[in-house]
């Protein structure tokens, strides 16, 4: 029974990473025009051109853990 409550646990939390996985990468698309945001397996990808000094990139790693 406890395995059965383990491997519930764990789809719930994968569902729910993908869920906060969405939602950062529809942030970053809104917040970030014009670069490429997708979400590939558990990273969330950011490809194209901005400053290494752009304020932006700070919110970003705001979100990270």
């Amino acid at each position: 029974m406890l395995s059965a409550l383990e491997a519930q646990g764990r789809v719930l939390a994968e569902h729910a990473a993908e869920r906060a996985r969405a939602r950062v990468a529809e942030a970053l698309r809104a917040d970030l025009p014009g670069v490429a945001v997708t979400v590939e397996g558990e990273a969330v990808v950011l490809s194209g051109r901005i400053s290494p000094d752009d304020a932006r990139l700070r919110w970003i790693g705001s979100l990270l853990p």
